[in-house]
């Protein structure tokens, strides 16, 4: 694969190319332009309404334009989840032209949400990341049963779920090790989160990073119940956490905003570490 950027090409010598040849260069485009830069996820601000544009395939040429929108029927429709908000990524809105489906949650055959993890020296992200994941949540509970839903824990240059071959544990039970020992983590955090979103089938798949063990297992154990819970397998206990719930919704405030003060003592050390790193340490008065 050329390091040239398809859309730079003229329309008449993409046409000259092969068909298949051509379909790697769409799908090379299409995938590439949806992965936004960890800068992009971290450091800029999107204004809350602003959408990702469609790819520009669609308007270079009306055969160009024709092959991409069939390449893509099949497609998923990719929702990514970061601190920032929930939006459509440019894939998405690239399929949604396509296959002229409505942006009801209830009405995409595919949905695939990718979640974006915390960036590792501003440990107070996982809250704005868990805060928009309620609200996504929300979103969800509020359609008919979707018809297929996939769930991603992504990585990126800077960041992942998983630290040392183990699950993140910022988010759950103030970073308690031994109760991230015992399978409670961050990731099994979030599923639990979304096991009352009925789906006729439901996928998680497991963080990258994760070494082989006790931890991992459960972690494991984990997305395969809350696969069956989503899709009505298995009855949820009536104990389990419901969002629905407007006492048990307050309280799960109440913990956000303490786990958010704990965490911004958390990043104050972090900061402080790296800067003792960088002056050689000891040389700062406490």
């Amino acid at each position: 694969m050329t390091d040239q950027n398809p859309e730079a090409l003229a329309p008449s010598q993409l046409l000259r190319i092969p068909l298949e040849l051509r379909r790697d260069i769409y799908r090379f485009s299409l995938f590439v332009s949806r992965d936004p830069s960890a800068e992009a996820i971290y450091l800029r601000r999107c204004p809350n309404d602003s959408k990702d544009p469609p790819s520009p395939l669609l308007v270079a040429n009306s055969q160009i334009g024709a092959e991409v929108v069939d390449m893509v029927q099949i497609y998923p429709i990719f929702l990514r989840v970061t601190r920032q908000g929930i939006r459509f990524d440019s894939l998405a809105e690239t399929c949604f032209i396509a296959q002229r489906h409505s942006r009801d949650y209830g009405k995409i055959p595919h949905l695939f949400i990718e979640i974006q993890p915390p960036h590792p020296d501003r440990p107070t992200n996982v809250i704005d990341i868990w805060r928009q994941l309620r609200n996504c949540r929300k979103e969800l509970c509020g359609v008919p049963p979707l018809q297929r839903v996939s769930f991603f824990f992504a990585d990126n240059e800077m960041a992942a779920w998983t630290q040392n071959g183990k699950a993140l544990n910022l988010l759950s039970y103030n970073g308690d090790p031994s109760v991230a020992e015992a399978g409670y983590n961050d990731v099994t955090k979030i599923m639990e989160l979304f096991a009352r979103v009925s789906a006729a089938k439901a996928s998680w798949y497991m963080p990258r990073g994760l070494t082989p063990g006790t931890t991992t297992d459960r972690v494991r154990d984990w997305l395969h119940a809350t696969n069956d819970w989503m899709m009505g397998r298995v009855p949820i206990d009536e104990d389990f956490y419901s969002e629905e719930d407007e006492e048990q919704a307050e309280m799960q405030d109440d913990w956000d905003e303490l786990r958010e003060l704990h965490l911004q003592r958390d990043g104050v050390r972090i900061a402080r570490d790296k800067l003792d790193r960088m002056t050689g340490g000891g040389s700062r008065n406490h």
